[in-house]
C-alpha cells in the first residue's frame, strides 16, 4: 500500500471512530511548514473534496527562532495556492522571558492552548497534527528508557483523542486531535515530498532536547544494530496492543471508583476499611494511577497519572487507620478507622 492509500485508509477508519463518516465536519491542520506536516496538508487537501469536509491550516510562532516569521509566509503561500484558509498563531513576546527551563513541554503545552482556542472559536471539528511512526518511536523509547513506563505510557502517541483528554475546561465544545500518520514512517515522508519544497528547522537537530537526542543518537544506533528488524513496525504495534488493554483497564477502573462514589456527596469517594483490606497493594497503586488519569473524577490538570513514589505515598497513607489528612492534587484525602474519603 502507498502512502497516499495508507493516509486513505487511516483518515477513513479516524472518520468511523469519531462518527463524522459521511458527515459534514471541518479540518484544522496544524502546520509547521516542515516535511512532516506539509505532507499532512498535501494529502489531507487531496482528500477533502471526495470526503466533503473544509480544510484550514495554522502555524504556530514560537517565538524562539528570528526565521519564524519567515516560515508563517510560506505556509501562507502554500496555503494560498491550494485554496485553504490560513491562521497564524503566535506565542507572546514575554513567554521565554523569565524561564526557559523545560523548553519542549512549555511549548508544547501553550502550543496546544492556541490551536485549541482557534479550533473553539471556528468550531473545527478536528485538529490534525502530523505525528508519525518515528515520533511514535522516540516517545515508546523515551518512556521505556527514560522513565521505566507502564502500560499507560506503552500506549504511545494515540491516533485520536477528545479535547478533554488534554483540558478538562472543555466548556460544552467538545473536538477531536487526530493523527493520521502514525503508521507512516518518515522515510516514506521524504520520498512523498521528494519534489516538493518544505522547511527544516535548525533546532530539530539540537541533541540538547532530549527527543532529539533519541533521534539522532539512539536510533540510528538501532538501525544500524537491527538491520533486518522491523523494530519501528514491531513498536507500533506494542502501542497499539498497549492501547486497547490500557482502555479495558480504565473501563475497568472507572466501575470501581465509580462504584465507590455512588450514594456519597458531589465529586466524593469512600473506600470502607474493610475494602482497602481485601485489595492488595499492587491493585491499590494500579487503581490510584487510573483514578488520577480519569477524565470522570479529575476536574482540572492534565490528567497525569503521579510518580510511582506518590502512588507508594498514597498507598501507605490508605492502609494506616488513624485519623489522618493529605493532599495529592487535585485530591484531598482523609482518613478515618472506616476508611479513607477522596474529595
Amino acid at each position: 500500500m502507498d502512502l497516499k492509500e495508507k493516509f486513505r485508509a487511516n483518515f477513513r477508519e479516524i472518520l468511523e471512530e469519531t462518527g463524522f463518516s459521511g458527515k459534514n465536519f471541518s479540518v484544522l491542520a496544524a502546520c509547521s511548514g516542515g516535511a512532516d506536516s506539509l505532507a499532512m496538508l498535501f494529502l489531507l487537501n487531496g482528500l477533502r473534496e471526495e470526503l466533503g469536509f473544509t480544510l484550514s491550516a495554522a502555524y504556530v510562532d514560537h517565538k524562539l527562532r528570528i526565521e519564524s516569521g519567515d516560515e508563517a509566509k510560506f505556509v501562507d503561500k502554500i496555503c494560498q495556492n491550494l485554496g485553504i484558509p490560513f491562521f497564524p498563531l503566535e506565542f507572546e513576546e514575554n513567554f521565554w522571558q523569565n524561564e526557559k527551563n523545560n523548553t519542549e513541554e512549555r511549548a508544547r503545552m501553550k502550543r496546544y492552548e492556541l490551536l485549541f482556542d482557534l479550533v473553539k472559536r471556528n468550531n473545527f471539528s478536528m485538529l490534525s497534527t502530523a505525528h508519525h511512526l518515528d515520533d511514535q518511536v522516540e516517545t515508546l523509547l523515551m518512556r521505556l528508557f527514560d522513565r521505566g513506563t507502564g502500560i499507560k505510557g506503552l500506549s504511545g502517541i494515540k491516533p485520536i483523542n477528545s479535547n478533554s483528554d488534554f483540558l478538562s475546561n472543555t466548556e460544552n465544545s467538545t473536538f477531536f486531535v487526530i493523527r493520521p500518520m502514525l503508521n507512516i514512517a518518515k522515510n516514506e515522508i521524504y520520498g512523498f515530498m521528494a519534489e516538493r519544497q518544505f522547511l527544516s528547522d535548525t533546532s530539530n537537530f539540537d541533541t540538547k532536547y532530549r527527543r532529539n537526542y533519541y533521534r539522532h543518537k539512539i536510533i540510528p544506533a538501532l538501525d544500524a544494530l537491527l538491520p533486518d528488524v522491523p523494530y519501528k513496525e514491531n513498536l507500533g504495534r506494542l502501542a497499539e496492543n498497549a492501547a486497547r488493554e490500557s482502555e479495558i483497564m480504565r473501563e475497568l477502573m472507572d466501575d470501581f471508583w465509580q462504584d465507590l462514589k455512588a450514594g456519597n456527596a458531589e465529586n466524593a469517594i469512600f473506600i470502607p476499611r474493610d475494602t482497602i483490606k481485601s485489595k492488595s497493594c499492587d491493585f491499590w497503586l494500579t487503581a490510584f494511577s487510573y483514578l488520577f488519569s480519569s477524565t470522570i473524577f479529575v476536574r482540572s490538570g492534565d490528567h497525569r497519572s503521579p510518580s510511582t513514589k506518590t502512588l507508594h505515598d498514597i498507598v501507605d497513607f490508605i492502609i494506616k487507620t488513624d485519623p489522618g489528612n493529605a493532599n495529592y492534587n487535585p485530591f484531598v484525602f482523609e482518613r478515618t478507622k472506616e476508611g479513607v474519603r477522596i474529595m
